[in-house]
């Protein structure tokens, strides 16, 4: 059996609640995160293989030496499918990642890393980060044949660092290649109408987002706003618009016309999010993952790329786009987007790209499912039988979705993921995450850690006993080294009080008096 840990929040087949989704992040931030890391499980799942989820903790905090170990000693390989690991917000994941590759010792593969920059592509923005990426890629490839990167973009920097090409393999996302060999992009959508369905993906901070949020959804009823990150998670779960200022123009907020009106969505899990986009008529946003979600549902989309890492994969793997140098012009409308949608580029880019992919996964020594055209089929099987929760609707939207909050909160009380009955249970803690806040709870955690440490030192035959038999054997080592010495200097003194018993007294004083000693003394 070889054993693959997998960086990724969690693998397919766990279900995972909206509120733990959310307070224990297991989406990193962004619903996006599953679609990428999913489609390598989907790969990778051959007999003979155990996928096991790090939960993304490797690079939460820096690996200890021990820690370390534990990885080389359970797994055979770690593959790491990444998105814009290489910006500045990311660095001290990355960091912490890098310490953890440094210390293996078994291959690790990246898969899908990109930079992101802004819309003009200038590299040079990425100056301060560029010696913290050059040690990762270099540990990496003391580890595995060649890093997969997204596009040319990325490739370029590498080449910048000192990486050639030889080792720097430009391969896409792999979550454009969830479907396997002979996906093919859907058709154009036609010409939209007022009743046509939309789901919407965005991003804040491009410019003139707002108001093209506004004027779509005045006009298209049946538009949705389908969220992805972590501010469109709390707003829904909790009635909380972002911690910081944005645009009111966007569904952020629980004030929002889209929100007040339930439109707004948000799924938490890979499969619930395509059966959800494949009931829309066409799809169009800002978020790369919205926009490769959609088309693997079957549904047209358009993705508007405003940064190097949405252009990059847009122009590598043939999307529909449009590309915002400048932000969203003044007045696009969806009837002009939809128009401009031709799925040729992503047919013609789609066989050689995944014929990339899956080279790549053969030149790092990973077997694949794609060898052979059965090889899905048992990872398809269980994926029909999931129980899929479906996505997430505002408060707003009905007295359910408030009960529901409700009653995660009265399970919880205050959220502790070692007890809630509904926590995301981690299937390899690495490194073990924080402590809870409290100490009620920092002394069940550290008993259960305790009790956790008991059982691994079992199993791994250095259980305490073992360690204390090992200890008392060499006590009892020590032990009769000391009494074979004892024994000796007791033999020693026995002769010495033998020769002392035959000596004659008088003869012994005047021996050790001296020769020139005088019995009677003088002044």
């Amino acid at each position: 059996m070889t054993r693959v840990l997998v960086r990724s929040g969690k693998d397919p087949f766990t279900m995972v609640s909206a509120e733990s989704t959310f307070q224990q992040d297991v989406y990193n931030t962004n619903v996006g995160n599953y679609l990428f890391a999913h489609s390598m499980f989907r790969a990778l799942s051959v007999p003979g293989s155990d996928l096991v989820s790090n939960s993304t903790l490797s690079e939460t905090r820096p690996a200890t030496a021990k820690s370390a170990r534990r990885v080389s000693d359970e797994f055979d390989v770690f593959v790491v499918p990444l998105a814009n690991a290489f910006r500045p917000e990311f660095a001290r994941r990355l960091e912490n990642l890098t310490t953890l590759v440094e210390r293996l010792d078994i291959p690790v593969v990246v898969a899908g890393v990109g930079v992101q920059t802004g819309p003009d592509l200038d590299l040079g923005a990425l100056e301060h980060i560029a010696p913290l990426v050059r040690r990762f890629v270099r540990a990496v490839l003391d580890r595995s044949a060649s890093i997969g990167v997204r596009g040319e973009v990325t490739a370029r920097f590498l080449h910048g660092l000192g990486f050639g090409s030889d080792v720097v393999d430009v391969i896409g996302c792999p979550s454009a290649f969830l479907r396997g060999p002979h996906f093919r992009a859907p058709a154009a959508p036609g010409a939209l109408v007022p009743t046509s369905t939309v789901a919407l993906s965005l991003t804040e901070g491009v410019p003139g987002l707002g108001a093209f949020v506004t004027q779509a959804a005045a006009r298209h009823p049946g538009l949705v706003y389908v969220g992805q990150d972590k501010d469109d998670l709390r707003m829904m779960l909790w009635g909380e618009a972002p911690p910081r200022e944005t645009d009111p123009a966007l569904p952020l907020h629980p004030d929002h016309p889209l929100v007040r009106e339930d439109r707004v969505r948000f799924p938490v899990e890979t499969w619930s999010w395509l059966t959800y986009l494949a009931g829309f008529d066409y799809a169009v946003g800002t978020r790369l993952h919205g926009c490769v979600a959609a088309l693997l549902a079957g549904t047209p989309a358009t993705l508007l790329a405003h940064d190097s890492r949405t252009l990059e994969l847009a122009e590598y793997h043939g999307l529909p786009h449009r590309h915002l140098a400048d932000g969203v012009p003044t007045g696009l409308g969806l009837e002009e987007l939809a128009a401009e949608v031709d799925p040729a580029p992503f047919d013609r880019a789609y066989p050689p790209g995944f014929a990339r992919f899956t080279d790549f996964l053969e030149r790092n020594a990973l077997a694949h499912a794609y060898a052979t055209p059965e090889g899905t089929v048992e990872f398809d099987a269980r994926v029909s039988t999931l129980d899929l929760p479906p996505p997430l609707r505002p408060l707003t939207s009905g007295p359910e979705q408030v009960h529901g909050r409700l009653r995660w909160l009265r399970d919880g009380l205050a959220f502790d993921s070692t007890a809630h009955p509904d926590a995301y249970r981690h299937p390899f803690p690495h490194p073990r995450p924080p402590d809870q806040r409290t100490p009620a709870k920092r002394a069940a955690r550290a008993l259960g850690e305790q009790v956790a440490g008991l059982e691994e030192s079992v199993t791994t035959g250095t259980s305490v006993v073992g360690r204390q038999d090992r200890r008392l054997k060499r006590l009892r080592e020590r032990l009769d080294r000391q009494s074979t010495v004892v024994a000796a200097q007791a033999e020693a003194i026995a002769r010495l009080e033998e020769r002392l018993d035959r000596t004659p007294t008088e003869r012994l004083r005047r021996r050790l008096r001296g020769p020139s000693s005088d019995p009677t003394g003088s002044d």
